[in-house]
């Protein structure tokens, strides 16, 4: 049985992890933004690997944060609201993840993909600081006190 502590533990790094990929994005975002007309297609191509790298790791983590929240969120107070929007706001993500993966037929320019995936890294940083906050604080996601047998001898 997976306990509280373990899935604050494994969400909190994977939500570290993140973090990492979009400061990667982001620098790679930025030197799109701020290149050259002759050097786009070199940032074309580093944008979408980061835009994929990033993307790989945020699906698995969406997924497991549901798989790991979902049944804590079904039983608390307020937890249905709550699992209700945190599936909106995955869907949301996954959407437009999936629509910056895409890019073809016709293609966006370069620069406003990275507008795009800047503007998607913004939403999930804020969506991790409310979940850190909001959800993954040992005063939240705690586990119940352990319960010692109480019996006379």
């Amino acid at each position: 049985m997976t306990t509280n502590a373990q899935r604050r533990s494994v969400l909190l790094a994977q939500h570290a992890r993140l973090r990492v990929l979009i400061a990667e994005l982001r620098g790679v975002a930025r030197s799109a933004l701020s290149g050259r007309a002759e050097a786009l297609g070199t940032h074309a191509s580093a944008l979408l690997a980061a835009v994929s790298a990033f993307g790989a790791e945020l699906t698995a983590h969406l997924a497991a944060e549901e798989e790991l929240l979902g049944p804590v969120l079904e039983h608390a107070d307020c937890g249905p609201l709550r699992l209700a929007m945190l599936r909106v706001e995955h869907a949301h993500q996954r959407a437009v993840l999936g629509a910056l993966r895409a890019n073809r037929d016709p293609p966006l320019p370069i620069r406003e993909l990275a507008r795009r995936a800047w503007k998607l890294t913004s939403d999930v940083l804020d969506d991790m600081e409310a979940e850190d906050r909001e959800l993954l604080g040992e005063t939240v996601l705690r586990d119940p006190p352990a319960v010692t047998d109480q019996t006379a001898v």
